[in-house]
């Protein structure tokens, strides 16, 4: 079955990447430290620098209040849509539904 990763918080509490990931991953994306800051919100969870940092640094992706986990999910949810929920932090992918109200 193929599979393609997304990265998401597994813990409860904030939202960030550490300097040394942020670093890493600017670094690999070719952004010059002259350029505006990277946010971590601003970068998407199935971003390939992304995944790679957080596989190469493990923990130290992490911030007091975060923990990066990188999470294999079926290829066919590219296609379906996903999105990451979260309850006070702590995230899970989902199958995107159609809502009507």
């Amino acid at each position: 079955m193929e599979t393609f990763k997304i990265v998401i918080n597994a813990c409860f509490g904030g939202f960030g990447l550490s300097d040394e990931a942020i670093a890493m991953f600017r670094e690999r994306k070719g952004i010059a430290d002259t350029e505006r800051p990277t946010y971590a919100d601003e970068i998407a969870r199935d971003d390939v620098d992304l995944i790679a940092v957080v596989e190469a640094l493990g923990g130290k992706a992490n911030t007091q209040y975060s923990e990066w986990k990188v999470v294999e999910v079926p290829a066919w949810l590219r296609e379906k849509g996903w999105l990451i929920e979260e309850y006070d932090g702590s995230e899970h992918i989902a199958e995107d539904h159609q809502t009507w109200c």
